[in-house]
Formats: structure tokens, sequence, C-alpha cells
């Protein structure tokens, strides 16, 4: 599963359900990139937005028979699934402070489902434009991320030499519930998602348990239109209509904020104004 819907599972067209169109299969989120990508070539976008219910209600009647559901989409939870994710940090918080040589990378373990896929992923963000990189493994190995060094032959391997290069630990999880949207338009992959009851507990231990019940961070949905190179019309018209203000946020850096594990100066971190995913 991927930004769950960054499909490793695509091929599972559904019957259509409450007017929205079978689920997506075969296509995977913009921001995906192969690790042989360059970085000419590596060109995404992902703008954000707080949205109130009644404004994602009217951005899904604009998308609703354009973009497809989520192929992971559950309809027992209004087509949503639960996404956990472990952040990583230095003791010092370099990540979140962005010091030079962390001031783009955030180094993240991700779970889609209750019980799904795991993914160890890099995001690397620079203003709007973004890049994924990412290897499934098994959810027992998640542990092993822990381990001082490993036999160079696991396909997370990358990622767990990162860790160490750079000194990162686990400092929390964060749990939502997304629905997610996935098509084409203006002859380009885009991806629509909403995210709901974004929370999150303290954690310094490799383990992708729930976040459980606590005070969800944020009181608004957070909503993200990504795509390659351009914005599509469709994406244009909504924001336009709808007088939508980008708005950057990062679940990461609003829960340590919220949880007091930093005071922020240092150059108030950068400007809380550009969000580092």
């Amino acid at each position: 599963m991927s930004d769950l819907s960054d499909s490793q599972r695509g091929g599972e067209c559904g019957s259509p359900s409450n007017g929205q169109m079978p689920a997506a299969s075969g296509l995977e989120s913009p921001s995906l990139f192969g690790s042989g990508a360059t970085a000419d070539s590596a060109t995404a976008y992902e703008v954000k937005f707080l949205l109130t219910e009644e404004q994602v209600r009217q951005v899904i009647a604009r998308v609703t028979g354009k973009l497809a559901l989520d192929a992971y989409a559950d309809p027992a939870m209004g087509n949503a699934y639960q996404t956990t994710s472990v952040y990583t940090d230095t003791p010092n918080f370099d990540v979140f402070y962005r010091t030079e040589g962390y001031n783009r990378d955030k180094y993240r373990v991700r779970r889609y489902g209750v019980a799904g896929p795991v993914f160890v992923e890099r995001k690397t963000k620079n203003g709007d434009k973004v890049r994924k990189q990412r290897v499934p493994i098994n959810a027992t190995e998640v542990a092993d991320l822990a381990a001082p060094s490993l036999n160079g032959e696991w396909a997370g391997e990358w990622f767990h030499s990162q860790l160490l290069q750079k000194q990162l630990k686990p400092v929390c999880r964060v749990a939502y519930e997304r629905v997610a949207y996935l098509g084409t338009a203006d002859g380009g992959t885009v991806r629509l998602t909403f995210d709901r009851n974004v929370r999150g507990v303290l954690a310094d231990e490799w383990k992708l348990e729930a976040v459980g019940a606590v005070t969800p961070l944020l009181d608004r949905v957070v909503c993200e239109f990504k795509f390659r190179t351009a914005m599509p019309a469709l994406f244009k018209g909504i924001v336009a209509d709808l007088a939508l203000t980008p708005t950057p946020v990062s679940k990461y850096r609003t829960f340590v904020q919220a949880a007091g594990l930093v005071s922020l100066p240092k150059d108030l971190s950068k400007a809380e104004g550009s969000a580092n995913g």
C-alpha cells in the first residue's frame, strides 16, 4: 500500500460505490520515485490545505467521476484507512530545527491499515517540491532497525544505514484516517488526500502499535494535492472557485510542538512557514 495509494496492489477495481469511480489501479502517487531517479527527473509537488468538513464535501463533489477512490478504501470507515508512522529525529531535534544536513529529509516507518503493509521511507521536501523513496519490509523486521549493524542484504539496509549515519531514533508515532483519490488530469497522475483525526504519542522504540484515543492535534482536515510538474486545471479550478489558501502543515512538527519536546527559537525553527511534510 503506498501512501496507501501509491499502490503496491494495483489491479483491485471494484464496483462503484456512493457514486464514485471504481478503485484506482496501476497508478502510483506522483511523489513516489525509484532509487534510480535523478534529481532533475524527480519533480513532484505537494500543496496542503486545512479544510472544514463543508469544504471537504465541496472538493469531493468536484472530483467525483474524475478521480477514483484509493484501492484500500474501506467502506466501513467512510472510505478511509488508518495510517500509522514512526517519525525519527536526533537527540538535538536536528530534523525539527532543519539543521544543515537534516533540512530536507524525513525518515519514517509507515504502516497502512491496522495490519497492512509496512514501508521504510525517506521523504525529501523543498518548498512544495517533494519526492519519496521507500521499500516494503515485513512487520516483524521493524524491530531490526534498532540493531547496531545489519548484514547488508536486507531491502531496508539503505534506510538503516541512514539512521546510523544521521543518529536518528524514534521520537513519536503519529496516526490518522486517510481518504485518498487517485487518477489522471492534464495527462499526468494526480493524488488527492484528506487526513482526519491526526493524533500522536511519544515513542522511543521501533514499534508500530496503535496510537489509541488521544486528543487530536488539529481541528481541521489536512488536504493535499499531489501532482507532477504543474498543477492541473482540475485542482486550479477547485482552489480558485472555493477560494482555498495553501497552508503549510507538518504532522510531525505539530506533534513535537504540542508535546513540548522543543522550545522553538533556533530562528523560530527556520520559519514555521515552510512545512517539511
